[in-house]
């Protein structure tokens, strides 16, 4: 399978060792992995008026046509992020509303919208610093949190999101805490991704 992974954060951080495992994961059962780090990119994230009016009449610009690309080449895509101000960080955000235009991702019809990713999954792996009873109290993590990130996001596009991976508590997290966050993600991976038979 065809592996798109996208990551969003500006530092060394678990959210790195995360990328690493998966990818290695991914890799050694035979898959083809992609990784767009829109950090490292230096990617823009604001859609101006401009832009938007240019995908719309179907010029599209070179940078996002490299991405959309890449997206449409995949099968999968994995998103490994932390949440900040309870959503995505902005340079993500900005990622999303750039690349996932209208014309590639969705159209407009009378009916109503088309999703036009409907053959991607979407795998999303977040951490947060708080405890869960933090994000759980304060209604950071909610149903309507996951229907922001996932169902008005990803289902909105088509792509059905398959496995979303929540680590709280990592400000200042133990050892052993961080071997059983590793431990389940390369879990997970192999579950859903086992290799090819």
């Amino acid at each position: 399978m065809n592996h798109l992974i996208i990551f969003a954060h500006p530092q060394q951080s678990l959210n790195q060792t995360l990328l690493d495992l998966v990818v290695s994961t991914l890799l050694n059962n035979g898959h083809d992995v992609t990784v767009r780090d829109v950090y490292s990119l230096n990617f823009q994230p604001e859609l101006s008026s401009a832009e938007k009016a240019a995908i719309k009449s179907g010029d599209v610009p070179i940078a996002i046509q490299i991405e959309q690309k890449l997206v449409q080449k995949a099968d999968v895509l994995t998103f490994i992020f932390p949440i900040w101000w309870t959503g995505l960080p902005a340079m993500l955000k900005g990622y999303v509303e750039r690349v996932f235009s209208e014309g590639f991702a969705y159209r407009t019809t009378e009916q109503g919208i088309e999703n036009l990713l409907w053959d991607k999954k979407a795998v999303i792996i977040n951490t947060h610093d708080a405890p869960r009873t933090f994000l759980d109290s304060n209604m950071i993590v909610t149903p309507s949190h996951h229907m922001t990130t996932d169902t008005e996001v990803f289902n909105f596009i088509g792509m059905e999101p398959v496995e979303r991976l929540l680590f709280s508590s990592m400000d200042q997290a133990s050892t052993d805490y961080i071997h059983e966050v590793l431990k389940e993600t390369k879990e997970t991976v192999d579950q859903l991704f086992p290799p090819a038979v």
